[in-house]
């Protein structure tokens, strides 16, 4: 999804038939975006700020204003999730088959949307999360950081498997609990040395019970 707005209208006619599906799910392509994507992407309508890779929708406003359709955009999404253009900073494959067209869709759906999803899909995602588990995964916290718990390997952030031993050593003066709430609400307060300043803030974007309930998993799956 690298350097999407600096694409001509003329390169991105790209069609969706070989996805194989008429009607892309955009209840499952939300979830997805978030779980897999959000954590690198800005897309207002999925309640994402990530800041690693571009802005989905700075990226699509001018060429929308300029006419391009969003079945393109679809396409352009597409495209790029099978085969990205980002120096390895966006892996391939990390979305495949009906997954990836859910998302190309969501996101053709999405981009510079003004105001907010209704029914069903206002619901996919984030907002569905309860569990730890659920919250780590549907954040995109997987897509960033290695928690053997969870099945994850990201390396963009800190491995997460010795949290519990260390998090209350990182920040004299507060404890475990603290640090893990005060890096998911302002991560930029403390940041771990070796990595960069790119998780997005979930200040606001989970509600007090699901930072809570996502605390309690990484100290209590946690080594």
């Amino acid at each position: 999804m690298a350097a999407l707005a600096a694409v001509s209208a003329a390169a991105i006619a790209l069609p969706l038939g070989a996805c194989g599906r008429n009607e892309p799910d955009l209840e499952t392509g939300k979830a997805k975006f978030v779980e897999k994507c959000g954590s690198c992407h800005t897309l207002a309508r999925a309640g994402t700020a990530g800041t690693t890779g571009p802005d989905l929708d700075t990226s699509f406003q001018t060429a929308l204003a300029d006419g391009i359709d969003r079945d393109t955009i679809e396409g352009i999404v597409h495209k790029q999730i099978l085969h990205p253009n980002t120096q390895g900073v966006m892996p391939a494959g990390l979305l495949q088959g009906s997954d990836a067209s859910d998302v190309a869709a969501y996101v053709g759906y999405a981009a510079a949307r003004k105001g907010d999803d209704t029914g069903a899909l206002a619901s996919a995602g984030l907002a569905q999360a309860k569990t730890g588990e659920q919250i780590f995964t549907a954040a995109g916290c997987a897509g960033c950081h290695t928690f053997s718990p969870a099945g994850s390997s990201g390396t963009i952030g800190p491995n997460l498997d010795q949290l519990k031993t260390q998090a209350g050593k990182l920040v004299p003066g507060k404890s475990a609990d603290e640090y893990i709430r005060e890096s998911i609400e302002d991560p930029s307060a403390y940041i771990v040395k070796g990595f960069p300043n790119a998780m997005p803030s979930f200040k606001g974007r989970l509600t007090d019970q699901q930072i809570k309930a996502l605390i309690d998993y990484l100290l209590q799956k946690g080594g």
